[in-house]
């Protein structure tokens, strides 16, 4: 299977060391995203020497990221895209096991979309998915994206994959670690809530439209699932 490795970074360089260093397997194609405000990554010699790091003109939102890498992925050609989340830590045997689960379900004909570890710790969207699917939908900074593209994955047929692979994941600290990125999250937090409660008819696991916004009514087409965001 070709692939591409996608970790965001903000910050807690420290976590990420222990996330790099726990996919050696994936070095090769590994991508890391500076996404810094003080652009801190130019920094570690070390990391660079391990996986190739980028540092856009502007820091990225977590949905900006993720579109990134799917272009990326897919101008390389690969079969999947690998997210995962710079405090993460991949238990030893886990990523050589993560890929050949995803080899059983391609050899499989299964129509999977996203294949999960511990939770999105470490995942990988089938890019057949990815190009039926579309891009993240980036009025979503981060909080409801992965809720909402997950939604978008189901309804156009794809199989969520729970593969129980052990990765550890320090949850939240980008927030934790930084007051400024906390405030925020918790400011925007109900906005975003709110938003995703209008694109869907409800909240999470309380939606009722099938289509975002409900476009098929103002379309007047049938009741299908959307291909964009």
């Amino acid at each position: 299977m070709q692939y591409t490795v996608g970790i965001p970074y903000v910050n807690r360089i420290d976590l990420l060391q222990r996330a790099i260093q726990s996919i050696p397997l994936y070095w090769g194609n590994t991508v890391v995203l500076d996404n810094s405000p003080e652009r801190a990554l130019q920094h570690h010699s070390w990391l660079s020497d391990l996986v190739t790091v980028y540092t856009p003109p502007v820091p990225l939102t977590f949905t900006q990221s993720m579109n990134w890498f799917q272009r990326l992925a897919a101008e390389k050609g690969a079969d999947a895209v690998f997210y995962m989340h710079n405090d993460a830590e991949a238990y030893p045997g886990t990523p050589e096991a993560f890929l050949q689960a995803l080899d059983e379900l391609e050899a499989s004909g299964k129509k999977w979309g996203l294949a999960l570890t511990n939770f999105d710790a470490l995942a990988a969207y089938n890019m057949k998915a990815v190009r039926a699917v579309g891009s993240w939908d980036t009025v979503f900074s981060s909080y409801f994206a992965d809720i909402d593209y997950h939604r978008r994955l189901r309804l156009a047929g794809y199989e969520e994959v729970f593969t129980g692979l052990p990765v550890e994941h320090h949850g939240s600290s980008t927030r934790k670690s930084d007051s400024k990125v906390n405030f925020i999250v918790d400011t925007t937090w109900p906005l975003y809530e709110r938003y995703y409660e209008l694109k869907w008819g409800g909240k999470m696991a309380q939606e009722t439209y099938l289509t975002p916004f409900n476009q098929h009514l103002l379309r007047g087409g049938a009741n299908h699932g959307s291909g964009s965001a």
